[in-house]
């Protein structure tokens, strides 16, 4: 009997070991191929483009917010700028027939410097363009994410359904919930994937939407009538925006119809009379 348990001990012990073994190996090779992975997308990292160039975290901001998410795309536009006020100094040169002199380089620099900061002006203005148009539509967004909340669609879902559909109203918006979806889907808080958004976007009412989802994520509260009071808010702030810009064209109407209007009758009433001047002075 004793004999029989230490064999059965035995063989539980071989098993054991065997088990931990394999799962040692297999524990093993997952490690190698995630740090494979880790030290390849490191290489890619740093590999950055064209020519290195140092990091700016605003300028890398705006280039997401225009679409361009790769490790990159700072580094390539760096590079693109810099062959533009390249191109822009020759140009100029040729056009100008310069002379390599002190006054012919001076100029060349200056048209280079020039277009740099007509490609950085571009950009923002295109940023701007991509700030106003998500704004323009979060009050959509809000109320389709109200429906797909209710549904009883999870916040993954909720934001990649609302991307989807948002792609023929707002490219812009679309591309930032389907981003916001794929870190929801990936990151291990979905707070964190929509503080993200936030931090992206700096805008109030994206800001309002955030902050209301998180501490309903947190406390429990029901997401759609706080979404639901979100949208209602959003409508009505664009609202009085519209109103303000509604109160200011009498202002701004007041300029011209003093230059074009005012001036020119002005003139018709005053001209007769100082040509009859004129002729009387004349006369004498």
């Amino acid at each position: 009997m004793i004999l029989s348990i230490g064999i059965i001990c035995l063989l539980l012990g071989v098993l054991g070991s065997i088990a931990g073994y394999l799962h040692a190996t297999q524990y093993d090779s997952v490690r190698k191929r995630l740090d494979s992975v880790a030290r390849f997308g490191a290489v890619q990292a740093s590999r950055g483009g064209i020519l290195r160039w140092p990091s700016n975290p605003q300028r890398a901001r705006k280039l997401t917010m225009l679409g361009y998410h790769s490790p990159q795309a700072e580094s390539i536009f760096m590079t693109l700028r810099l062959v533009a006020m390249v191109c822009g100094g020759v140009a100029w040169f040729f056009y100008q027939q310069l002379s390599l002199d002190a006054t012919g380089i001076a100029e060349i620099i200056a048209v280079a410097v020039i277009t740099g900061i007509a490609i950085d002006r571009v950009v923002d203005w295109r940023v701007k363009a991509v700030i106003q148009d998500i704004a323009k539509n979060i009050p959509d967004a809000l109320d389709l994410m109200v429906v797909c909340v209710s549904s009883g669609q999870s916040l993954e879902t909720t934001f990649n359904t609302v991307g989807e559909e948002m792609k023929t109203i707002s490219q812009s918006l679309s591309r930032e919930w389907l981003q916001t979806a794929n870190e929801i889907a990936v990151l291990d808080s979905p707070q964190k994937a929509l503080f993200n958004l936030d931090e992206r976007l700096k805008l109030p009412e994206v800001n309002n939407m955030i902050v209301t989802m998180a501490q309903a994520l947190k406390f429990g509260t029901p997401m759609a009538e706080a979404l639901k009071l979100i949208a209602s808010d959003n409508r009505q702030y664009q609202m009085l925006e519209l109103e303000e810009w509604v109160g200011k064209i009498p202002a701004k109407m007041s300029f011209p119809l003093v230059v074009f209007i005012m001036m020119p009758v002005v003139v018709i009433i005053v001209a007769p009379m100082v040509l009859s001047l004129f002729q009387t002075i004349g006369q004498l």
